[in-house]
């Protein structure tokens, strides 16, 4: 004798896509019945995540990042395996989350670190937000054939005709002016976060690499490593340091192309837009009422005050 539909649809609401996957396989009616309900159980699943998705997410299953359609199940995979690799970042790579000793402020009690795992965690969901602008509408789908020039270093070279340039996958420009109204749609709270987020990242970036400190071209990788975060969002951290080869070659090759487009955007070149550092700042800045050479030391007093 089968459940009760109404008992189903409340069980399901509460299992992961696995469990669910699980589950829909022992029964072929079951399983109709539920795909029935695909659109209703995941509009509802979906909902209860930290930073429910604003519409289609982007695949992190493969470097095309393929589009996720907004209430189905394989959204909700994504977003589960999001969380999954958000945690296991901040647990696992103190070398970038230094939680306990974080860059800019005191050394924080194990209280103080449990306020800003969150505050990080959920600035690294904004930053998927930010990524996934380019999976909906009216951003359309980037062709894989501009996917398949990334491994000859096409997006690297500099100048391109521009209406080649705006293909870029690593780039994205046809997603920035989404990217640019949401980070200027945050309170201050969650723009001192996500400075202090890639602030910290980008230390950690630095201290890794261990530049050589005659490299002219030092800060604009910091930079364009900071850029790439708030671009990719937290897909781009975990093939940073992924142990998969492939994914971190993907990692370098975004890096190279954010380095041309901020090359071509300092010398001027033709229809090169800002950067989404240089909005956040600008947004913190105005917010926060900061000049310039404040805005890091008023960035890090919030945060303070946020954790301690």
């Amino acid at each position: 004798m089968r459940l009760p539909n109404e008992l189903i649809l409340d069980m399901v609401e509460h299992m992961d896509v696995r469990t669910l996957k699980a589950f829909m396989a022992t029964n072929k009616e079951l399983c109709g019945f539920i795909k029935d309900h695909e659109h209703s159980i995941s509009k509802a699943r979906a909902a209860i995540f930290p930073l429910p998705p604003l519409g289609n997410v982007l695949s992190s299953a493969t470097p095309e990042r393929n589009v996720l359609l907004q209430n189905t199940f394989s959204l909700l995979h994504e977003l589960e395996i999001r969380e999954l690799r958000i945690d296991y970042l901040i647990q696992k790579h103190p070398e970038f989350f230094n939680l306990a000793s974080p860059p800019g402020l005191p050394p924080l009690t194990m209280e103080q670190q449990g306020r800003l795992g969150p505050l990080i965690k959920r600035a690294l969901l904004q930053c998927d937000a930010m990524a996934d602008i380019a999976a909906n509408a009216p951003c359309k789908p980037i062709g894989e054939e501009y996917y398949s020039l990334i491994t000859s270093g096409v997006w690297s070279v500099s100048p391109l005709p521009r209406g080649l340039r705006n293909m870029d996958p690593f780039t994205n420009v046809h997603a920035r002016p989404g990217q640019v109204a949401y980070i200027d749609s945050l309170p201050l709270a969650d723009v001192a976060v996500l400075l202090f987020l890639i602030n910290m990242l980008g230390f950690g970036f630095s201290q890794a690499k261990k530049f050589d400190g005659s490299d002219p071209t030092i800060n604009e990788r910091i930079t364009v490593f900071e850029e790439c975060v708030l671009r990719h969002g937290s897909w781009f951290v975990w093939a940073h340091v992924s142990d998969r080869a492939t994914m971190r070659e993907m990692a370098g090759h975004m890096l190279r192309a954010g380095l041309t487009e901020l090359t071509e955007w300092e010398t001027g070149a033709e229809g090169v837009l800002q950067g989404l550092k240089m909005t956040l700042v600008e947004r913190f800045r105005q917010l926060a009422r900061a000049p310039g050479d404040r805005v890091v030391l008023k960035m890090l007093k919030v945060v303070k005050e946020l954790v301690c």
